[in-house]
């Protein structure tokens, strides 16, 4: 295998949390299907190695499994009663294979599209849906800049139906029903979206749009008398005139939706912007991040070290199983640029705040920047225990001679001063703040709000 692949940069990759992506119960079923098989073909590929050099004219130098793996699969699509669908065989095979929830299996066409969003070139409509208990179906949250957004879509609606331009109008029981549909569609087609559900499907919550190429934006400006944000062909920061009522007018308030795409130069303007509009303390939101690269990580954290000394302090490090360690440090360290001897920061984040987030808070919380009273969690009301998602390992890709790549654990990350969160979080035992609040945005953000109200007074 080692002969066949190459590592890319390392990562802090986004977890497969619930709210985070919506399975297919149809997916679901199949693998249950074909689990027989799979239980078969796992125990032959699992320790398998890679093909070798020239593998037509040397198939009995072969791993004896991989063989054996060949004869089954040419079984299974020349004699089984039924049409098996091989390369669907495949992709379940890859998935069961996987150690951990974090690793992944890309195909060649996959692994080209991450690669374009790791550069904030995105394609497609740049919504993500949840499944409501009692309401249907809810846009968890919206790319910036996104088709979705130019249409007027927006988290916490709830979707009452779907149609073609014209079309009769289907309803959705599940989010798969109406991803199915979207990506089904060659031009335009309508979503009917409120945040009222009991709202009619009509041209009153209509959202006309279609998938397209788009560059994605992960940052977004806000404080008492106006906002910025990334819009237009090219992700240009323009001011758009939101904003944030509850903020006083020493604080700025910036949303990090990822890290990725361009969030780094994004997450550096808006510090300009903030420096610019006479703003000295901060809240970062990071709510409902799932993390990304480890580069966006060392770049972000350089503007927020209050303590470091360093000219590029540490703010992270992996352990491999060797023992070896990796160091991560920031790209600089220019946070007396940004903020006062007085300054204060502060961090929203939820459930799905995972991994590069984690790792962000706790190198402010290594280097002084906020304490643990400075975290603001939601939770559930009337819960007793909250924390963040707990994600403390890194993934490194590999990239096969194909073009697929394996994205697998490696490590174990650290923050600065030994701590590693993983399947813990960060907690209210350590001290953060617990905010009551729905899990999915509203037209108002009831955390928000909330946290605003704590912080500024």
């Amino acid at each position: 295998m080692s002969k066949k692949t190459q590592t890319t940069e390392q990562q802090a990759a986004s977890p497969d949390a619930a709210c985070a992506s919506c399975p297919d119960p149809g997916a679901a079923r199949k693998k249950k299907r074909v689990r027989a098989i799979l239980a078969v073909l796992l125990a032959l590929v699992v320790a398998a190695v890679g093909f070798t050099a020239g593998w037509l004219g040397k198939f009995y130098s072969v791993d004896p499994r991989l063989r054996e793996l060949e004869w089954i699969l040419g079984l299974l699509e020349d004699e089984h009663y039924q049409d098996v669908d091989i390369d669907a065989v495949y992709e379940d095979l890859y998935d069961a294979a996987m150690p951990d929830i974090f690793s992944h299996y890309y195909t060649p066409e996959e692994y080209a599209r991450r690669v374009a969003e790791s550069q904030g070139h995105n394609e497609g409509v740049g919504v993500t849906l949840v499944a409501d208990a009692d309401e249907g179906v809810r846009i968890y949250s919206v790319v910036e800049n996104s088709p979705a957004q130019a249409a007027g879509l927006a988290a916490g609606m709830y979707v009452l139906g779907y149609s073609s331009v014209g079309g009769e109008v289907q309803t959705p029981s599940v989010p798969s029903d109406v991803t199915s549909f979207v990506r089904a569609q060659e031009g335009e087609f309508v979503l009917y979206a409120s945040y009222d559900p009991a709202d009619p499907a009509d041209a009153s919550t209509a959202h006309t749009l279609a998938a397209a190429a788009y560059e994605a934006a992960y940052v977004v400006y806000r404080d008492s008398g106006t906002s910025y944000a990334f819009r237009g062909e090219n992700a240009a920061l323009t001011e758009t005139g939101d904003p944030l009522v509850g903020l006083d007018a020493d604080t700025a308030y910036i949303r990090l939706d990822s890290f990725d795409g361009n969030c780094a130069e994004e997450f550096a303007a808006c510090l300009d912007v903030m420096e610019k509009r006479g703003r000295t303390n901060l809240i970062i939101d990071l709510r409902g991040n799932g993390g990304g690269y480890m580069r966006d990580l060392q770049s972000i954290s350089s503007h927020l070290l209050k303590d470091a000394s360093d000219s590029r302090p540490v703010v992270a490090y992996a352990q491999y199983r060797d023992g070896t360690r990796r160091d991560y440090a920031a790209t600089g360290n220019d946070y007396d640029d940004c903020f006062t001897d007085d300054s204060r920061v502060c961090v929203l984040a939820d459930e799905n705040s995972a991994s590069a987030s984690e790792c962000l808070i706790g190198a402010l919380i290594d280097y002084g920047t906020i304490g643990y009273d400075d975290i603001f969690l939601r939770m559930d009301e009337g819960a007793e225990h909250y924390s963040t998602y707990g994600k403390g390992v890194m993934q490194s890709t590999f990239v096969s001679s194909s073009g697929g790549a394996f994205q697998l654990t490696v490590a174990r990350i650290y923050w600065p001063g030994g701590n590693c969160i993983h399947e813990r979080g960060i907690t209210d035992e350590d001290g953060a703040v617990g905010i009551a609040a729905p899990s999915v945005r509203g037209e108002e953000d009831v955390f928000l709000q909330r946290a605003l109200a704590a912080i500024c007074g």
